[in-house]
């Protein structure tokens, strides 16, 4: 057994002792239900071919409803040497006897020339099954930047607009009747009773700036004119002038945003088809995991499953 192959098992499934290459087999039991849920996935388990004495050991057995006859899969856990002929011939000694739907055999390394001629000759699937390196990376998404410049209106400034009416101030009310920013501006009635903040009035405007805002920084600075629903009274220095609008201006400012996404999930495997039958009676979502692009399969996916009885099931929740 790989070492790397054993640390994802312990970590991801189960820490226990078990005979070199069954963590493997398991792992690979628990992969086949990951790549298509629907079929009932079995770690390990004898079977006998129609009308035949003897008993065949299997590593990992995948029945689907609409497939007549099951999915066998034999695992080589090897570290450097490559799956040879002989592996295939052996392996397919079982299947003559056993006819299932397909054969496939899975390995963490490469495939001989002789074995992946034996296997194409006996409609063999070969397919690898090793630990995910950062060099799998390549032509996957690993990580999502993005760079986007967007404009909003600064603070907006104000002149009023005077009809030429005055009166007296009352004391304590503020000079705001001036070219200045508004935001807590004190309004007022003709007889100086303060009637309250300017803003309150202000909520159709508000809809003008957002309407105003340029999408694209065409402008420096975007300028309007807004027209109060009712004249009101703002002090200016020692008096109270009546007002029915102001002009306005605000500059237009740049905002950059930068958003850097990354995937917090850990690779740790990765399946491909190495070889595949001309025809090959998977069901749709195996065949499409086991392409040329292969599946990426994460730590919290094996965690999910556990083996019961040989049966790999979905784990309890905690």
């Amino acid at each position: 057994m790989t070492e790397r192959i054993e640390q994802i098992y312990d970590q991801a499934v189960a820490e226990e002792k078990l005979k070199d290459g069954t963590k493997y087999e398991r792992l690979t039991a628990i992969v086949f239900k990951i790549l298509d849920d629907s079929g009932l996935v079995v770690h390990d388990v004898k079977l006998s071919g129609d009308g035949k004495e003897a008993s065949h050991q299997i590593d990992v057995s995948a029945s689907y409803h609409h497939m007549q006859r099951r999915v066998l899969v034999e695992c080589k856990d090897y570290a450097s040497e490559g799956v040879g002929i002989d592996v295939i011939r052996d392996f397919n000694g079982a299947l003559i006897q056993l006819q299932p739907a397909q054969g496939i055999v899975v390995t963490t390394t490469r495939f001989t020339s002789g074995a992946r001629a034996y296997a194409r000759d006996e409609g063999i699937a070969l397919v690898q099954l090793r630990p995910f390196t950062d060099h799998d990376w390549n032509g996957r998404v690993r990580a999502v930047h993005i760079a986007a410049t967007g404009y909003a209106l600064g603070e907006p400034h104000t002149t009023w607009q005077v009809t030429g009416k005055v009166r007296p101030a009352p004391d304590g009310a503020d000079d705001r009747a001036g070219r200045v920013s508004v935001h807590d501006v004190a309004y007022y009635d003709p007889s100086g009773a303060r009637q309250g903040p300017l803003h309150s009035l202000l909520t159709p405007w508000q809809a003008e700036l957002s309407r105003a805002t340029p999408a694209d920084g065409s402008t420096d600075t975007v300028t309007g004119h807004h027209q109060l629903d009712h004249p009101v009274w703002l002090r200016r220095e020692h008096h109270l002038v009546e007002v029915t609008g102001f002009a306005w201006s605000a500059p237009v400012v740049s905002i950059d945003v930068g958003l850097h996404v990354t995937a917090g999930r850990i690779a740790d495997l990765i399946a491909h088809a190495v070889q595949l039958p001309t025809t090959m009676p998977l069901t749709e979502s195996l065949a499409t995991a086991l392409g040329p692009s292969g599946t990426v399969i994460f730590h919290d996916q094996l965690a999910r499953w556990t083996v019961d009885d040989g049966v790999i099931t979905p784990r309890p929740s905690v």
